[in-house]
């Protein structure tokens, strides 16, 4: 016949002696009447809370001094403030080799890229009534995620037009192999551009809903990973959360590239790039009506340079001091119409904001 054990205070048949128990739940009534545990989080049944069990097992008076300090409150089982387990930092999923493109002698404004300048460029390829639209682009940030603006892969827009093929390693929409020819008269060539179909799209939950187009960000995850060892896809470096941009900007003028809108009123079949100064916050604002909230940044206002329809989703660009490493600070999210305004920027979603978010839901 096995013996029946007390459980005193459901701490079950492991717990202290139930006369000691009682004693220190005497002490504990005492001191927990003047003073409540301060806790971060809810408190927890002790029972439910092996760590402070432990310290009640072996009552030294430093234990008790612990549980004293951590006891919330007192019925018929006392309540704790339980330490969360402490966790290992979890591994970015982000690449360290990041943001190395060509050396760029200089940008004077809407001048073609040369090749490979831009290697974690995407573009975005919808179902037309005659033939793949490039409307949007994007960034490569890891072998499997590319980063783009919410508007570019939101449903009611998929629905009309369908994202049929997301383009890498591309330069010039209209050719099959892409080839430009050096100041010496030979022919510098990159690999064929590779197509991509997605596998899952996340756009960041707050999106549109704070005001126009706030939070207009979003993830793609491919169907299939990318081979990032070559020279004609890379990925793209990402700031720090929560970055000065105006600080670390200064004097220095952003990068902006993509097959937006020209001024001859036309798609551009080779990528361009544009350099842009930073526009003041609160008179960028004064230009959209207050719209404009803290997770965004405006960049532009020189006539004739600036970001336009087609571009949307695709990277704004702080390089180094002599070109490489770039990264990317913003991502193309709206304007005003017609693009290229004197003193009226367009509005960039501020990607160190969302550093965090983008980490957090990145999966191997």
């Amino acid at each position: 016949m096995v013996s029946k054990q007390k459980i005193c205070c459901g701490l079950g048949p492991r717990g202290p002696a139930p006369l000691l128990l009682l004693l220190l739940l005497l002490l504990l009534v005492q001191l927990a009447a003047t003073q409540n545990a301060v806790c971060p989080h809810e408190c927890v049944p002790l029972t439910q809370c092996p760590e402070l069990r432990k310290l009640l097992a072996n009552a030294t008076q430093e234990n008790i001094n612990i549980l004293r300090k951590a006891t919330c409150s007192i019925t018929n089982i006392p309540t704790v403030c339980c330490p969360k387990p402490t966790t290992a930092p979890t591994t970015s999923l982000l690449p360290k080799d990041c943001g190395q493109g060509s050396v760029i002698d200089r940008i004077i404004g809407g001048e073609v890229v040369p090749i490979n300048a831009y290697p974690w460029m995407a573009v975005f390829g919808y179902t037309g009534p005659q033939k793949l639209e490039y409307l949007c682009a994007g960034t490569v940030i890891n072998e499997k995620y590319l980063l783009t603006a919410a508007h570019c892969v939101e449903p009611p827009l998929l629905r009309r037009k369908p994202l049929e093929v997301i383009r890498l390693g591309e330069w010039d929409v209209t050719t099959e192999r892409d080839c430009e020819v050096k100041i010496t008269g030979s022919e510098d060539c990159a690999p064929p551009a590779q197509d991509f179909t997605y596998e899952e799209i996340i756009i960041h939950p707050d999106y549109n809903t704070r005001a126009r187009s706030s939070d207009d960000i979003a993830l793609i995850r491919l169907s299939r990973p990318m081979d990032l060892s070559g020279q004609s896809i890379k990925a793209i470096c990402l700031p720090k959360p929560n970055l000065d941009i105006a600080k670390e900007v200064k004097d220095r003028q952003a990068v902006v590239a993509g097959w937006g809108f020209t001024e001859d009123g036309a798609f551009s079949d080779k990528m361009l790039h544009v350099l842009l100064p930073m526009f003041d916050h609160e008179t960028c604002n004064l230009t959209y009506r207050g719209t404009v909230v803290k997770e965004q940044v405006c960049f532009g206002g020189n006539a004739g340079k600036d970001t336009c329809n087609g571009d949307s989703g695709g990277p704004l660009m702080l390089p180094g001091s002599s070109g490489p490493p770039f990264v990317q600070i913003g991502v193309v999210s709206y304007g005003l119409s017609p693009c290229g305004q004197e003193y009226k920027p367009a509005v960039y979603t501020s990607v160190s904001h969302y550093r965090n978010w983008i980490e957090e839901n990145l999966k191997p």
